[in-house]
């Protein structure tokens, strides 16, 4: 047993249950306690104590010793100066026998101090002191080094069983915690005076008590501390004039408490050495304490300080840590300190209590340097953390935080700390179309419970400033009790000149909820007709990245989206990219100034972060942009079709699809609202399916949707006049992973965020209630399209049946459309042509041709004629077969033609090869799609060549289809009646 087991029973444990007994503080009752029952759970992992500078940690570890030690305690802490003054307090049981814990005639504990390496168990187990008082310097092996013949021995496993670390803000630090991890079979304790939640849960171990600092406050431990700025930027000594208002400073305390004392702070030993003479000069004695001089006499030092025979100490780097004296009063920093743990050091060493409550201990410094070292963001910090730090430092606080942030939410607090001029948003907003009547930025906002809300005081009827706090959980870590308090800041501005809500928000989500209480109606981002007037110069533009989003779906040669990027890129932007690219978003330098849009997230960007008064003339400038380039529908330079906002579809669509932004993201679809059996699962396709849309209805059209193949499908229909997605699909929740965060989602969120994406027969992309319009470059289609007359011969062929004959009234001798094709097919390729029918639902076309030798492959969509018309230019002829040729576009280049064929004739009972099966399997052992050409023919016999040039309709939906193949490296080809073969047949 040892002497603490020993002697456990003189103390009362109990007695420090029942507040203020015997002078012991509140603060040491409640540490010893927390780290009593930490033990009795969790003996393994240390215990993390947080109390303030000067509140009692010393005699804390001397209960606990008492209290949980059974054989030798070892305190390791941080400077040379503690370790003389910390064991000189266990030698007298100093702070215990003041507050009558102890008798007075009990003996002391023995203890000594390491002050070498230790490099052998021998020396250790010489050590058969009560307490041991060491720093790491002697005992942790990361001290080991070439230069030292001996390499250091680690305590012995089972010498000691209670270990301190004090000052544990230095826990991090390699030496501290190879010493950490080499006692793991002893208790362990931490104790740090670190006021910040954020910075307690960085160290190792278990919280297991706080004492806050405005508690400490009402205990009176400290007495306030007061800011005395003395600028020296322009004097000629700058350290004399500091030290010349320290001299009477000190004088003014001193008439009324004559123990008085200075405590100096500086980084370098020569400056210290400098600053005696300083003093010196002005009639002060101080000293100097540390690195170069030895232990010894550091300790005469301090000594002399706290025997009146010195005015002060000044204290080089971090020494002043050790520095415990309560007649220091004025604190002078020739070089504040940038360790922030430091600094809270300095604060704790000053504002000791004294006798008479009315002595004030100030600190004199540059205000200039406070800066550069951080001092108002520390006293930021500190207030943010514990209002009790107003009444401590009253005088920074007041300096540096000007304004408070107050709740909404009831029962909150205000932010405190949080000054409104130091907030910096990123220039980036979403813009909005809305009557003023629809806006009341003065509502009062509530979220869910979980959810705090704090108002910026500069909120106005122009104006809303709001501060969300929520705790989170960590995308890698959503399964697992860890959690974080999230921060998002929220912007509003109202310009009533041109009705337009400019929206900034840290979180897409919040920014939903927030907006559907401070607006009465449903309103409408803007698009990117609008956003382009962002992008207009009044000198110059010059393009970083010009986006392109698909205009006419996705095909192996052609993306859904892509982007150029560089310097002056709109010289990068082919002619050919307008024929099948719509503009997506941008980013430019516009006159000086980086401006990005987003066309389908109403968003406009910049770079930097700047105040919120700057931000909101930041937006005023946006909307002078609107109103002065209101009739600019299209980016400058890029030479892509323009943008219009739409009440109904310009053209039946062919083709829709999910936003290709989703396809960089890990999204999921919760369909458990819509089908009884659903529930969250991968949404694998894009593609929406099943398109309906009637001519006599323009604003809407209809779609299903399958996430994955074993999944049931979700019905939806678009209105592009209300810009709105109805339907099961609607209704679904989304899960969408960024990889730094995980956002749930509902549909309205999803869909506004992620516009759905559809290609109509004109050539126009539609989304977010936009038409972003193809341009096409040619006047009428060319006749090099149309295959030559010399190889058209219909006169064999019932042109009314596409692909049967099975009416009596038909002449037997007569073949169907798809017949004639086949022949025309076998006259006209090479030899070893490969042929495959593919017409079914699902078709690639009705037939795909390959020409091995010339490389080849041809895609053939048939369409018979009506009986009893003569051949001519009707749009009821081509829109079906222009339609078919549309869809064709994705297997264009694609690797999996091939594979798809195959699946095609032995899944779908289509009929299948009609020419050279076997040539076919060694194209698909080695098909590579960039090696060969594509043709896309339509077939149309009631098709009259020269009156499809002539009539405009026609022409125009067939050179839309051509451009559409040529973005794709494609070539058209157009089997018509070049010679009035077909004729009227009854």
């Amino acid at each position: 047993m040892g002497y603490f087991s020993d002697h456990a029973d003189q103390i009362d444990f109990q007695q420090f249950g029942s507040e203020g007994i015997k002078g012991v503080r509140s603060c040491q009752a409640g540490g010893f306690w927390g780290v009593k029952s930490h033990f009795t759970a969790y003996e393994d992992e240390p215990a993390l104590v947080s109390m303030p500078t000067g509140s009692g940690k010393t005699a804390l570890m001397m209960l606990l010793a008492f209290g949980l030690s059974e054989k030798q305690v070892l305190i390791v802490t941080a400077s040379d100066v503690l370790r003389t003054q910390t064991a000189a307090k266990f030698e007298q049981l100093d702070g215990l026998r003041q507050a009558n814990v102890v008798d007075d005639k009990l003996e002391a504990p023995s203890v000594t101090t390491v002050t070498s390496r230790i490099t052998d168990e021998e020396t250790w187990n010489e050590l058969d002191e009560d307490v041991v008082v060491t720093l790491p310097h002697n005992i942790s092996k990361v001290y080991d080094s070439d230069q030292y013949p001996n390499s250091i021995v680690s305590p012995p496993e089972e010498k000691f069983d209670l270990v301190f670390f004090d000052e544990a803000h230095h826990i991090r630090a390699p030496s501290w915690m190879e010493l950490l991890e080499s006692v793991n079979s002893a208790k362990r304790v931490l104790l740090t005076a670190t006021p910040f939640r954020r910075d307690r849960q960085t160290l190792p171990g278990r919280m297991v008590y706080h004492y806050p600092l405005s508690n400490a406050m009402e205990e009176r431990l400290y007495q306030p501390l007061s800011l005395t700025e003395v600028s020296t930027h322009r004097a000629d000594d700058p350290d004399s004039k500091l030290a010349a208002e320290a001299a009477t400073k000190l004088a003014d305390i001193r008439t009324d408490y004559s123990s008085a004392k200075l405590l100096i702070r500086c980084d370098q030993i020569n400056t210290a050495r400098d600053l005696e003479k300083v003093y010196s000069n002005h009639d002060l004695e101080v000293e100097a304490i540390h690195s170069d001089r030895t232990s010894k006499q550091n300790a005469e030092t301090i000594s002399a300080l706290r025997e009146g025979n010195l005015d002060g100490v000044i204290a080089v780097g971090m020494l002043g840590e050790g520095v415990d004296i309560t007649d220091l009063k004025v604190a002078v920093l020739h070089q504040p300190p940038k360790s922030f743990a430091f600094t809270l050091q300095l604060i704790g060493r000053v504002t000791r209590p004294t006798e008479n409550s009315d002595i004030a201990a100030t600190v004199i410094a540059d205000p200039d340097k406070l800066r550069e070292v951080g001092v108002d963001d520390v006293v930021k910090r500190l207030y943010h953390e514990d209002a009790g730090w107003r009444q401590l430092i009253p005088e920074l606080v007041d300096k540096y935080i000007e304004t408070n942030v107050a709740a909404t939410t009831a029962g909150q607090d205000m932010l405190r700390g949080v000054n409104e001029q130091d907030l910096q948003p990123y220039r980036s907003t979403r813009l909005y179309k809305s009557t003023e009547s629809d806006i009341d930025l003065g509502a009062d906002v509530s979220l869910d419970n979980d959810t705090i809300v704090y108002k910026l005081p500069r909120s106005d009827d122009v104006f809303l400033g709001l501060i969300t706090e929520q705790v989170d959980k960590p995308t890698w870590g959503t399964r697992t009790p860890l959690v974080y308090r999230q921060y998002d800041l929220h912007l509003y501005y109202y310009h009533g000149e041109t009705k337009t809500l400019f929206e900034a928000s840290s979180s897409d989500t919040l920014a939903s909820h927030i907006r559907s209480q401070i607006v009465s109606d449903e309103i409408e981002l803007y698009g990117g007709e609008s956003l382009v007037r962002m992008l207009q110069a009044e000198v110059d533009i010059e393009y970083q990245v010009a986006g392109l989003a698909n205009a006419l779906g996705p095909s192996g040669s052609l993306p859904s989206y892509k982007m150029y990027l560089g310097d002056r890129v709109e010289g990068a932007v082919r002619q050919t990219d307008a024929q099948a690219f719509a503009q997506g978003h941008a980013v430019a330098e516009v006159d000086g100034e980086i401006i990005g849009i987003s066309n389908d997230q109403g968003r406009v960007w910049s770079t930097g972060r700047e105040g919120i008064g700057d931000f909101i003339s930041w937006c005023r400038g946006l909307a002078g942009k609107l109103e002065r380039y209101e009739f600019e529908s299209a980016a400058p330079k890029l030479g892509l079709g323009e943008i219009s906002r739409i009440d109904e579809f310009p053209a039946k669509p062919v083709y829709g699809t999910h936003n290709p932004a989703i396809q960089q993201l890990n999204v999921e679809i919760d369909t458990s609202e819509v089908h009884e059996e659903g529930g969250w699962q991968p949404m694998k396709k894009s593609v929406l399916e099943d398109i309906n849309y009637r001519a006599d209805e323009p604003t809407a059209v209809e779609f299903s949707y399958l996430p994955e193949e074993t999944a049931q499908s979700l019905s939806g229909t678009y209105n592009i006049k209300d810009n709105k997605l109805i339907g099961q699909l609607a209704n679904c929740q989304f899960r969408v992973d960024g990889g730094d965060k995980i956002s749930e989602l509902t549909g309205d969120v999803f869909f506004n965020r992620y516009p759905l994406y559809f290609c109509t027969g004109d050539g126009t992309l539609v989304y977010n209630g936009r038409g972003h319009k193809v341009k096409q470059e040619l006047s009428e289609v060319p006749s090099t399209c149309f295959v030559d007359e010399s190889k058209i011969d219909w006169s064999e062929c019932a042109t009314w049946r596409e692909y049967s004959i099975d009416d009596d009234s038909d002449p037997e001798e007569l073949i169907h459309v798809h017949a004639w094709v086949e022949d025309f097919i076998e006259a006209n390729g090479e030899s070893e042509q490969v042929l495959f029918r593919d017409h079914s639902s699902g078709e690639i076309a009705d037939y795909v041709q390959f020409e091995p030798s010339q490389k080849h492959i041809s895609l053939y969509h048939c369409k018979a004629c009506k009986k009893g018309n003569k051949s001519g230019a009707r749009l009821e002829d081509v829109r079906d077969v222009v339609d078919q040729v549309f869809r064709s576009i994705a297997w264009i280049k694609n690797s999996g033609l091939p594979k798809r064929i195959r699946y095609r004739q032995e899944n779908t009972g289509v009929e299948g090869f009609k020419l050279n099966e076997e040539g076919f399997d060694e194209i698909e052992t080695r098909f590579q799609p960039n090696e060969w050409s594509f043709r896309v023919y339509i077939v149309q016999p009631g098709l009259d060549h020269e009156k499809a040039r002539l009539r405009n309709n026609i022409n125009t939906l067939l050179l839309t289809c051509k451009e559409w193949l040529e973005a794709v490296d494609t070539e058209l080809r157009i089997i018509g009646d070049p010679n009035d073969q077909v004729v009227e047949v009854s």
